[in-house]
């Protein structure tokens, strides 16, 4: 059958009449060749076509797509520059979001499904990249073809992904041109082709086209199928049209707008905050206004990027911050976030740390047509990052699973007097597990002992911190607020707790002891020096240990890949405590366990994500414990945190019978533990 046999409409609008199967299937089933540039592309449309892409690539057919990637201005500085780490920069994009759709169960299959139809020839993929001071390739024009010659083309604002063609996706439309119907029209679709084959070939001006990287391509090939055959799309659930909110969530946002569209979401890890969040953000643009996030990190940064880019893809989303720069051009930072309903839906997302700088800062359009989305609102609480609550804005919405800065009762109340209250109810750490946003863990605590010469440094600044202490005067509440100083002495102190030399060989025993390849351990240090010593450690007992943190030499991004993707031993510091999800971790040490309740929330919550085949997590943690409590009396402030924090972790877990030592240990000692549960010190 050819192209001319279809009886096409000149248009399609989602809603009126089918695109997938009035449309874009027909099309398929009759066509040899696929020609597709587009803006956006998700493997995603390969599921929603179903056995009409499998047919189509059975009977031979060949699909040619050009496509945009997402790049940030350091990375467009960094090819602009030297034109030969293209390929890096893009394998390292690439790939990235390759792992990500691998890990997430509703897009792993369709992206295996994408990569067997690379490997087999079906699929050949071409990007396109504009000059960094111009706007990205988002362009959309497709061509069926067929082994006669005819022609179907067609245009509109559809991308290649669910949401651009599925019935109950976004609302969209096409034009049609068929090269049979009438001269004008073939004229259409024979241009179209024409012009699609010089950007193929790179000849069209200001538009670099760049073959797919090959360690992008190895990447994807290799989670791929063997052949079509083995493609059995009909074992897999169609993605839900729309993401619908959990009760939690609803409640929640009911709750926010009672409270005049003011307040703090205080919901556990795995909770899905920010997509509570970007509902409330997209009803917001929706209406022609502008939105503001903070985030805390680059990490966040990017994906809150790919959330906004994904969930509301009609906005205009402005970065700013790690590297983008955009946002400085004169007079852009003030349109975007001005009233004016005629510049349609519009995101800013952006660093703390560069929202309050003072050029941020001055360059906002301030008023009650604004709305502010700070996630890890936490943070917006220190000393440098308070100036953001200086913007004067309507609606305000704060994210976090421990809201509270501990040790800092100023910068604690400074974010709520801003943001407003939390907003009931809370999802605890209880409510995700029961709902089965997180998997249930077991949790074993490990008594580990400071050496003599700890021991002694641990007196030394406690008999200091207690004299510092003493010289404080009393508020008229009868409290004394830490100075700087203290604070500082305290950081130093738990550093010797966190850093305990025989953590080390405590690690090194777990892990020889528990330790099955292919599984994915995870290893918590306080410090690079900490983190070398563990590694080595391990190294000795005839482990292969892999380091993961800002400052390591290689790349982090394909170290996070080769681990979620083949398991292992991953060491690594803090900057897993915010931002970066494996899902994947089935087992975690803890060895750097501050006395911030916070740090050792997320760090628990970091491992208790859901993932396919795993059904409950193990944790490990290094609970520092004097020798003798009457000998080192000066360890009691030390115990009880690592009680309160032993018991936290013991309250929730599967054997809960280590809670109720703990809590017999506690009593037996005369330690109140519950007036420890929410004191630490924030460390910014």
């Amino acid at each position: 059958m050819a192209l001319s046999d279809l009886h096409l409409a000149t248009e399609y609008r989602t809603g009126q009449n089918n695109p997938v199967t009035g449309f874009y299937e027909p099309c398929l089933n009759h066509s040899s060749e696929y020609r597709r540039a587009v803006g956006f592309f998700r493997s995603t449309v390969f599921y929603i076509v179903g056995p009409a892409i499998l047919d189509f690539s059975k009977n031979g057919g060949t699909i040619k797509l050009i496509c945009s990637p997402d790049l940030t201005d350091e990375d467009y500085l960094t090819i602009e520059s030297n034109s030969s780490k293209v390929d890096g920069v893009l394998s390292k994009h690439l790939i990235g979001e390759i792992d990500r759709l691998l890990e997430q169960d509703s897009t792993a299959y369709r992206t295996k499904v994408l990569g067997t139809l690379i490997k087999t020839g079906v699929l050949e993929v071409r990007i396109a990249i504009r000059p960094s001071d111009m706007g990205p390739y988002h362009e959309k024009i497709g061509i069926f073809s067929d082994t006669s010659g005819d022609l179907v083309s067609f245009i509109g604002s559809a991308n290649e992904t669910w949401k651009g063609w599925h019935q109950k996706g976004n609302f969209e439309s096409i034009e049609v041109f068929c090269s049979w119907r009438n001269p004008n029209e073939k004229q259409r679709a024979i241009r179209h082709k024409d012009y699609f084959d010089r950007i193929w070939e790179g000849l069209v001006p200001n538009l670099s086209i760049v073959k797919f990287p090959e360690a992008a391509k190895l990447r994807i090939e290799k989670s791929s199928f063997n052949n079509l055959e083995d493609i059995k799309l009909d074992n897999v659930a169609l993605p839900e049209p729309k993401r619908e909110p959990f009760p939690h969530q609803a409640a929640a946002i009911e709750g926010w707008l009672n409270n005049g569209m003011r307040g703090v979401f205080e919901h556990a890890t795995g909770s899905g905050k920010t997509f509570t969040a970007l509902l409330i953000i997209k009803n917001h643009v929706e209406n022609g206004k502008p939105a503001i996030v903070l985030v805390p990190s680059r990490l966040l940064l990017e994906q809150w990027a790919d959330e906004i880019s994904s969930d509301i893809p009609h906005a205009t989303l402005v970065l700013a911050g790690s590297g983008n720069t955009k946002w400085k051009t004169p007079g852009r930072l003030n349109t975007l976030s001005s009233p004016s309903s005629d510049l349609g839906p519009r995101i800013i997302l952006a660093t703390m740390q560069t929202a309050a700088s003072k050029q941020f800062r001055n360059e906002v359009y301030e008023g009650e047509h604004l709305l502010i989305v700070a996630d890890e609102v936490h943070q917006v609480g220190s000393s440098f990052n308070s100036q953001t609550m200086a913007l004067e804005t309507g609606a305000r919405l704060g994210l976090s699973a421990t809201p509270i800065r501990y040790g800092d009762p100023e910068g604690t109340s400074a974010i709520f007097d801003y943001f407003g209250p939390v907003v009931p109810p809370k999802f605890t750490l209880e409510d995700a597990i029961k709902s089965g946003r997180l998997v249930e863990y077991e949790y074993y605590p490990c008594p580990v002992h400071l050496t003599a010469e700890e021991a002694e440094d641990w007196t030394s600044l406690a008999r200091t911190i207690i004299f510092e202490v003493g010289k404080l005067k009393k508020d008229k509440n009868g409290k004394k607020a830490l100075t700087e100083k203290i604070k500082l002495l305290l950081i130093k102190r738990s550093r010797i707790a966190k850093k305990a030399h025989n953590k080390i060989e405590l690690a090194k025993q777990i892990l020889a002891d528990n330790y099955a390849e292919g599984q994915h351990w995870l290893v918590y240090c306080e410090d690079q020096a900490q983190l070398t010593d563990v590694k080595e450690a391990l190294q000795e007992s005839g482990l292969r240990p892999v380091e993961y943190h800002t400052s390591m030499q290689g790349d982090m991004e394909a170290t996070l890949s080769w681990f979620k993707n083949f398991g292992g031993i991953l060491v690594s510091i803090r900057c897993l405590d915010e931002g970066v999800d494996i899902p994947s971790i089935s087992h975690a040490v803890v060895l750097a366990s501050s006395q911030n309740p916070r740090q050792f929330i997320q760090r628990r919550g970091r491992v208790l994500r859901t993932a396919t085949n795993k059904r409950f997590a193990v944790l490990y943690d290094a609970v520092v414990v004097p020798i003798d409590t009457e000998e080192e009396s000066d360890q009691i402030a030390l115990l009880k945190s690592e009680l309160a924090r032993a018991i936290e972790f013991s309250d929730y877990a599967i054997n809960r019978s280590a809670g109720a030592e703990l809590r017999s240990i506690a009593t037996t000692l005369g330690i109140d533990i519950d007036s420890f549960k929410n004191q630490g010190i924030e460390e910014d």
